[in-house]
């Protein structure tokens, strides 16, 4: 077994953009290599969507959205730094996400022994120092985002090279992090870029790999929804533009991922280090006439997600089985000779191992009170919901998760809330929480009704609906879902909006 474990997320990095999983343009030699050496599991889907509910999977195993949305760690959470220190593993983070560190996804961070935070992406209000000018690449941007897009500048308006920009910098001091610490006894390193997120804003040459066209005719920060109708349509131009700067970002972090691996070498830790690489969901760049991570339909570009991970000792390989998002955190603890208390989290170890070639009959995504899409690794249904059917609630101790600023207070009389219930309602939770009305903002990227869709293992596109064709498989892959939710004990205000 490994002494050391290296956790690597590149955040939304679509498994078709890799060439392990068939593309054959976009140019990633350091994740082909590592892909040549490692096991490769076809069978990977994302569980809790999107950024934050997929990283409390993994630092908690805990499968959130029937419960919650996007949030922080709650108190009663154990994660995978909190076990390894406790044994005495030293842990280390190293991100640029910035969601870390802001009100409403805080506390992810707290357990590592020491955390490296790069400053600046996206909405990370960093620099304050007025914006002398926008640059021409980013009028369109500004005009579509305004002051988000602002921000953005202001904290990159001193870059000058590629070693400045997000991607490079998180490699790099992933890197520098091995070149300090190679010697300790063990150590558990979880490296989480924000890159290749938007926006799409690369250097040379970069910018320029995969399109000859003019980076000022175009938006490099589209907004989520249709881009095939509507007031966010895009053309088949700027969707070219788009997917030539994700797959050009992508080609600049494969670059400063070598040093990751370069570092990886120098101290000969691939004997006794395992690496895993992995991202939170996918990303739409004009499939099925979708551009970013709308909540609705769950196709298979958002959910379907990469997962290599080298062993030491074990064969490269592809292996088959079912895993989700969720399951990391297990099987990272036992990877470090730790159990793991979480409940819904499940070790794949014993499939890396080649010891089993099994691991789960389903896995099961979606966003809090959505779609959720469930599938057994032959066949995919995407169960709509009906939001008239069943109140939606969120269960948290963080009543944050409520907009309470908007409430008019009385004066000198205390505001009451009347739908903010105190009890005992998540199964396995012994600390007493809330319940609490779901944020409308939960599904702002929802169309109206539609109904379910159902699509066969072989159609990776999933342009075919077979629901028509094989009712007997709805109603099988219905029936695994109600069982499924009953064994997690979810609220039964879930079985009334998925219509179960």
């Amino acid at each position: 077994m490994p002494r050391n474990v290296i956790l690597i997320q590149i955040d939304s990095l679509n498994r078709h953009f890799l060439r392990t999983y068939g593309n054959g343009w976009v140019q990633t030699p350091n994740l082909d290599a590592f892909a040549r050496r490692a096991v490769v599991f076809d069978r990977h889907y994302t569980g809790s969507l999107p950024c934050m509910p997929a990283r409390r999977e993994i630092w908690a195993g805990v499968e959130e959205f029937w419960w919650r949305g996007w949030g922080p760690l709650e108190p009663w959470d154990e994660p995978i730094a909190y076990h390894a220190n406790r044994a005495g593993i030293t842990t280390g983070l190293v991100t640029d996400h910035y969601h870390f560190f802001e009100w409403g996804a805080h506390s992810y961070h707290h357990d590592f022994a020491g955390y490296e935070f790069i400053r600046g992406h996206e909405h990370d209000n960093h620099v304050t120092a007025p914006l002398r000018e926008e640059p021409a690449w980013a009028r369109r941007m500004v005009a579509e985002h305004g002051e988000g897009a602002r921000i953005y500048l202001r904290n990159v308006a001193s870059f000058r090279d590629e070693a400045d920009f997000f991607g490079p910098r998180v490699m790099d001091a992933a890197a520098r992090w091995l070149d300090r610490n190679h010697m300790l006894e063990r150590f558990y390193l979880h490296v989480d870029s924000f890159d290749v997120h938007e926006p799409f804003h690369i250097p040379e040459p970069y910018r320029s790999l995969y399109t000859d066209e003019a980076p000022e005719d175009f938006n490099p920060w589209p907004r989520y929804g249709r881009s095939d109708v509507g007031e966010l349509a895009l053309s088949e131009r700027e969707l070219g533009w788009v997917r030539a700067q994700f797959a050009g970002k992508l080609t600049m972090v494969d670059t400063w991922l070598g040093r990751v691996f370069d570092a990886l070498s120098r101290h000969n830790l691939w004997e006794d280090t395992a690496v895993i690489i992995t991202t939170d969901h996918g990303h739409y760049l004009g499939e099925h006439g979708r551009i970013g991570k709308p909540a609705s339909p769950l196709w298979n570009t958002l959910t379907h997600i990469p997962l290599l991970v080298w062993c030491p000792g074990q064969p490269a390989r592809r292996e088959g089985a079912v895993t989700q998002t969720v399951d990391l955190h297990a099987t990272v603890l036992d990877l470090l000779g730790l159990s793991s208390p979480a409940p819904h989290s499940r070790s794949f170890l014993p499939v890396l191992l080649g010891q089993r070639s099994t691991h789960r009959d389903l896995a099961v995504y979606g966003y809090a009170n959505a779609r959720v899409g469930v599938t057994n690794g032959e066949w995919t249904l995407l169960r709509d919901h009906d939001p008239e059917l069943g109140a939606a609630h969120w269960y948290s101790l963080q009543v944050g998760q409520l907009d309470y600023r908007s409430q008019p207070a009385r004066q000198n009389r205390p505001t009451v809330f009347p739908d903010l219930v105190a009890g005992q309602f998540i199964p396995g939770v012994r600390t007493p929480h809330w319940r609490m009305p779901a944020r409308s903002g939960d599904i702002r990227h929802l169309p109206p009704r539609r109904e379910d869709l159902l699509y066969r293992a072989d159609d990776a596109e999933q342009l075919r609906d077979l629901r028509a064709e094989h009712p007997g498989e709805v109603r099988r892959l219905e029936d695994q879902l109600r069982a499924y939710m009953l064994h997690l004990g979810a609220p039964e205000e879930q079985f009334a909006r998925l219509r179960l």
